[in-house]
């Protein structure tokens, strides 16, 4: 019994460490959700959030929706993508969201991140947004 207990000390150890000095980097401070419900209604249309959190945006609606980014390149300094990458690993400017999905991003640069919302691709003049933002700051 002893040495069953002296064996799976040192395995205590290591799992402890590993996921006290790997969870920080690889799960998100806290997650923000953004709420889609028609091309008028993007609740909050402003966002504060820090650096490193999650932003989720849903779609609420019945079809599917388009998500694009304003002058701005934000995947470069992106993590913990879902959504957002290509068959190739490629970043995507504009994302569809399907119908009561989401899709994340955590940017990891300070920044204001400003963004549209089409519900019709294919009519992107009549279908588009007021503009929504999010302020992202370091942490404090």
């Amino acid at each position: 019994m002893q040495k069953r207990i002296g064996s799976s000390i040192p395995l205590l150890f290591v799992v402890l460490v590993g996921c006290t000095l790997f969870s920080k980097s690889v799960m998100p401070l806290r997650v923000h959700d953004i709420h889609i419900n028609g091309q008028d209604s993007i609740n909050p249309a402003e966002l504060y959030a820090v650096v490193g959190e999650e932003i989720r945006w849903h779609n609420d609606l019945s079809t599917p929706i388009y998500l694009g980014f304003l002058s701005v390149q934000p995947m470069q300094q992106a993590g913990c993508e879902r959504g957002f990458k290509t068959w190739y690993g490629a970043m995507k400017d504009i994302v569809r969201i399907p119908a009561g999905k989401c899709v994340s991003l955590c940017f990891l640069q300070s920044r204001m991140v400003q963004y549209n919302i089409w519900t019709n691709i294919a009519n992107p003049v009549h279908s588009m947004s007021p503009t929504a933002v999010i302020h992202l700051d370091e942490a404090a």
